[in-house]
């Protein structure tokens, strides 16, 4: 993570406060402010009230162009750099001896509250989460090691709440306790932005662990360490490793918490009883502040980019998938080609609101529209869509668990055919207004005289 900060330094995205803050509510809205006001650049909180020596870093990942500097490309490039190294997984590496996450290692009178700087991100929290914790396990079965993003709650002074409800380790968990056992668990903190995308992805049946695609994704192998209090191997240059366990038979309420759908949400988890704490000296504390940027970009990116390899194997005239902004991945935009004939274009509505289990609103677009750009989208839904005969709804599907809306676990689903078809996008009656590519030159040239 450490190198990662000083790519941002070098472009300009990275903002360092340097006042006094307190983790509770304060770093919340500094970084919420900092997203409206400045373009939303990471932010380094350097001197954090009750924890000297300890930083909180947000918003690593709130914009398109960080998330490609993450992974080594340009914005235009997100879907096909992912889907590359996609299918280019690296098997992480064991290495040996003195690592960076064990500078300091805690074992005894745990006091987690007070070790780490933990934010309380909005008023009604039940208290301090962390949210940008890579929660790691092995398979009890096969073995396999594997990852995920789940929030965690500060409990006591040695447990965590956890809210495990996506696989593959809510699944592991589940073997282990059908065998009266616990998992054995680490959380790891810090991490280089493309090793934690990794651990957000879905994971799909040609995809062993998350671990190898982490290395794929950072471009080279993950190097793990082994844990000190649990057989478990953990990554060798996070910041903060907590090491425990997933007891069986137990759970705790767990929130309420402000989740990233904008609304508070609670829930009866399962707890881990935390062994052992490992850190840097002087460690960096990664925070994903709920409903904000940084999760909707991390999911659009790639699950944008998977929906849109299944679909487009169906329907080659799927040219582009991306997500509404504020809607948590629930609202789709889908640019095809003008060919598509309507029929086929219902079609296609039904294939992606079937596909993917978050989607519950989809807009399917043309080619000549900017699906990145909100303010396009919005336009060609109010200029080329009709509700009589453009509009699809299938009532009594799966819903998603945080979506506040869903009763007994059903959503209805909504799609919108805002395109052109079959007139097409350069039809008379679908002009778009334009300015000439000789004075659009000039303005280009104008402004860059301005820049320098």
């Amino acid at each position: 993570m450490r190198s990662f900060l000083n790519v941002l330094l070098e472009e300009n995205e990275l903002l360092a406060i340097k006042d006094a803050i307190k983790p509770q509510y304060e770093v919340t809205a500094v970084l919420s402010k900092v997203l409206a006001e400045q373009g939303g650049p990471a932010v380094l909180f350097e001197n954090v009230i009750g924890f000297p020596g300890q930083k909180i870093v947000g918003n690593l990942l709130a914009s398109r162009r960080k998330l490609a500097l993450a992974l080594g490309c340009d914005t235009a490039g997100l879907r096909d750099a992912y889907l590359d190294k996609r299918f280019k997984t690296l098997e992480p590496e064991m290495v040996s001896g003195n690592v960076p996450c064990q500078e300091v290692v805690y074992t005894e009178n745990l006091d987690l509250p007070a070790l780490l700087p933990a934010p309380i991100f909005h008023a009604g929290d039940a208290g301090p989460y962390l949210t940008a914790g890579v929660l790691m396990a092995r398979d009890p079965v096969s073995g396999v090691l594997n990852t995920g993003i789940h929030r965690l709650q500060l409990k006591g002074k040695n447990r965590l709440g956890v809210f495990l409800a996506s696989p593959p380790l809510s699944d592991y968990f589940k073997r282990a306790e059908q065998d009266g056992k616990a998992l054995p668990v680490a959380v790891a903190l810090g991490l280089h932005p493309a090793e934690l995308v990794a651990a957000a992805v879905t994971i799909k049946k040609d995809l062993k662990s998350k671990v190898d695609l982490a290395g794929a994704m950072a471009g080279r192998p993950v190097p793990l360490a082994p844990a000190t209090s649990v057989d478990l191997s953990i990554p060798a240059l996070a910041e903060i490793i907590l090491e425990g366990e997933i007891l069986p038979g137990v759970r705790e309420e767990e929130g309420p918490f402000g989740e990233s759908t904008g609304y508070y949400f609670q829930a009866q988890s399962p707890v881990i009883e935390v062994r052992a704490v490992t850190c840097r000296r002087e460690p960096i504390l990664s925070v994903i502040m709920p409903w904000g940027m940084e999760t909707e970009v991390i999911l659009s990116a790639f699950s944008g980019a998977e929906l849109w390899q299944e679909l487009n194997r169906l329907i080659p005239e799927v040219l582009e998938v991306a997500f509404l902004p504020g809607a948590l991945t629930f609202q789709g935009v889908i640019k095809v080609a003008p060919k598509l004939s309507n029929r086929e274009i219902r079609r296609l509505i039904h294939l992606a609101l079937n596909l993917d289990r978050r989607l519950k609103h989809v807009v399917v677009v043309d080619e000549d529209i900017d699906i990145h750009n909100p303010r396009e989208v919005l336009w060609a839904l109010a200029t080329r869509f009709q509700g009589t005969k453009d509009l699809v709804c299938l009532p009594g599907l799966e819903g998603y668990s945080i979506d506040p809306s869903v009763k007994n676990g059903e959503t209805a689903k909504i799609g919108f055919d805002a395109t052109t078809s079959p007139d097409g996008p350069g039809s008379p009656r679908y002009r778009r207004l334009m300015f000439t590519e000789e004075a659009a030159l000039r303005a280009e040239e104008i402004l860059q005289r301005r820049k320098q």
